[in-house]
């Protein structure tokens, strides 16, 4: 099955946002996201860690870069951003991660002019995802949500083909429409998969409807200095506010209870948080699905970027984690392997940042989460009875599964 990701319009954008780094110098834009993150950390995160703060830096760029790529909506793409690094089709493509990438999850962009109209159309492949979203945006930082299309029920196995529309128009009662405001900028698409093995994103394309006369294309210094301006809007944002404010005015090795973020996906509570452990310590995260339809626990380093999630288990969610006997799912968050199976990572981190997922809620769902802190060694006594555990062998075989799986998303 060819990879829904590997499509001509991917490979169109990528190149625009590589020639876009290498053709201007973002010395004064990485300056920039450079001391928002370090207003943003009021002693919390010591220089030490600080050796994360340049690659988060660069990646912030690239994101944004990626962003502007992807921005004339006279000749629209659907376009996936903000991966790890990888390579494919020849070229070597940069991490473009921001603001708690999380692994399970596929972020895709369409431009959109709010007075035009636009076709996306969809076709379900191999197992199809755990959650799929379409939302309009109104801010490419903000992205605050202004109208929201359910994709799982647009398709199934006996209709894998579907269509969303979009323009200014009302909905007047169809499931696949999404209604414009003046201040729509762009469709962010999110897929969810869950297990990495068989889920994988649709395939999407995207069509301009009007016809008439269209602006140029925009140049590349345009491509450019739109990416410097979402950099300087971006950081303060991402800095002081989601990391200083929203993840560390709290105690660390503590979550709070979910709760809805602005600009979040609308059917998703969250938690937010920073684990701060010994190389002896445990950070045991007990998290209460309640009827969630998906739930993540995935940590990130100090500047909320993911850390090599295909080789280290730094995300779990509930397809790769056991359940305990009472409903809810225990982790075990440490540098050290603790032998339990639901073993969060932190890829050598001794601090690192958390922000705990749960999507597709119903109404009457109340999830929970609650943490606490032990010693490596005292894990099994801490843990819930019926924890189940794994031997060195069947951990590396875990771990080459999950490498294995997390590299079909970059295959050609």
């Amino acid at each position: 099955m060819a990879n829904p990701l590997a499509t001509a319009d991917q490979r169109a954008v990528d190149r625009i946002a590589l020639a876009v780094r290498r053709s201007a110098g973002f010395s004064d834009s990485e300056t920039i996201a450079t001391a928002a993150y370090l207003a943003s950390r009021a002693g919390l995160i010591p220089p030490s860690d600080d050796g994360r703060l340049a690659n988060a830096v660069e990646e912030l760029v690239f994101g944004m870069i990626q962003t502007a790529s992807n921005n004339d909506p006279f000749r629209p793409r659907v376009y996936w951003l903000g991966a790890a690094p990888h390579r494919w089709f020849g070229a070597s493509i940069p991490g473009g991660r921001w603001a708690y990438d999380n692994p399970d999850t596929f972020y895709r962009t369409v431009p959109i002019d709010p007075s035009s109209r636009y076709r996306i159309r969809g076709r379900l492949t191999g197992a199809g995802s755990t959650d799929l979203a379409f939302s309009l945006v109104d801010d490419l930082i903000t992205q605050t949500t202004v109208d929201y299309v359910d994709g799982l029920g647009l398709r199934s196995r006996r209709r894998p083909d579907y269509t969303v529309t979009i323009g200014p128009e009302p909905a007047h009662g169809r499931p696949n429409h999404l209604q414009t405001t003046e201040r729509t900028v762009q469709l962010f698409i999110r897929t969810t998969i869950s297990d990495w093995a068989i889920e994988s994103p649709d395939l999407l394309t995207v069509e301009r409807l009007d016809g008439g006369a269209i602006p140029a294309p925009r140049s590349l210094r345009d491509v450019v200095e739109e990416a410097k301006l979402l950099v300087a809007r971006g950081a303060p944002i991402f800095g002081p506010a989601l990391l200083g404010l929203k993840t560390m005015a709290g105690p660390p090795n503590r979550l709070p209870q979910p709760g809805r973020t602005p600009g979040a996906l609308v059917t998703q509570a969250n938690s937010f948080g920073y684990f701060n452990l010994a190389d002896d310590q445990a950070l045991i995260v007990t998290m209460d699905p309640s009827g969630a339809g998906y739930m993540t626990l995935p940590v990130t380093d100090p500047w909320m970027v993911g850390i090599s999630p295909g080789r280290f288990s730094s995300s779990l969610n509930m397809a790769q984690s056991a359940r305990g006997v009472d409903g809810r799912y225990s982790f075990v968050i440490s540098r050290r392997d603790p032998g339990f199976i639901n073993w969060v990572a932190t890829a050598g981190q001794r601090r690192g940042t958390i922000m705990a997922r749960w999507q597709r809620l119903r109404a009457s769902s109340r999830p929970s989460v609650t943490t606490h802190v032990v010693d490596i060694d005292q894990v099994r006594d801490a843990l819930p009875p019926g924890a189940r555990y794994v031997t060195p062998a069947q951990r590396r075989r875990q771990l080459q599964a999950r490498q294995s799986a997390y590299l079909r998303r970059f295959r050609t």
